[in-house]
């Protein structure tokens, strides 16, 4: 699946992560939710040099990897030495083991789905579900193209649905409204979710008072 398709799975994750945790009558959490979901959604390609999370982070650099590997050094070395909390320090560690394995290897297995879903519970356990969800719609998304996903890495077999006929391949027209349908999809479901116990009103307020506490914080004065 491409990037764009992902990221609109990760969109419907959110929504997902929203009504499960019981979100949607905080807008902040809420939106939070759904960014975790998203960014979840793009992770298992960070072992690929022209995905869209590599060109958002490393758009201008010509070895992504080594740049990768760089930041997650300095980020776990940071850490350390400035006693920061511990998911940073694993998240500089993943970063590292990461930077240099082959794409659809163990990015895309229930291992790291794992591994990043409890480094999000170390920084911030409201989202862990998010996170979860997110990568988990990556990964089920890329199963059902013909090259399938390696679930249970270390062992290597990729697991799909070729057998069973479905053979959708990155950009063609099913992948396409597969993006359409869950971005819609999900922000219909956003908005209901959002709607459901609080009026128009109530939402509004609520949404423009986050939003002054979000100026308070960096100084932006009104």
């Amino acid at each position: 699946m491409t990037g764009n398709t992902h990221l609109a799975l990760g969109l419907t994750a959110g929504a997902v992560a929203v009504g499960v945790t019981g979100a949607g009558s905080h807008v902040l959490e809420a939106t939070g939710m759904v960014l975790v979901a998203s960014l979840g959604s793009l992770v298992p390609d960070i072992d690929e040099d022209g995905s869209l999370l590599n060109n958002l982070l490393f758009k201008s650099i010509r070895y992504r990897s080594a740049a990768l590997a760089v930041a997650g050094v300095l980020f776990a070395l940071f850490a350390l030495l400035q006693g920061l909390d511990w998911w940073i320090f694993f998240s500089g560690i993943y970063a590292v083991a990461v930077a240099f394995i082959p794409h659809r290897s163990f990015t895309h297995s229930f291992l790291s789905m794992g591994i990043v879903t409890w480094i999000t519970y170390l920084a911030h356990p409201t989202y862990a579900v998010a996170m979860a969800l997110g990568y988990f719609s990556h990964l089920l998304a890329d199963a059902v193209t013909v090259g399938g996903v390696p679930f249970f890495w270390p062992w290597k077999q990729r697991i799909g649905l070729r057998n069973l006929g479905v053979r959708i391949r990155s950009g063609d027209t099913i992948d396409k409204v597969t993006g359409k349908i869950s971005m819609y999809g999900g922000c219909a479901a956003l908005i209901w979710l959002l709607f459901q116990e609080t009026s128009f009103d109530t939402f509004l307020s609520s949404a423009l008072q986050q939003l002054d506490t979000v100026k308070g914080l960096f100084g932006w004065g009104g």
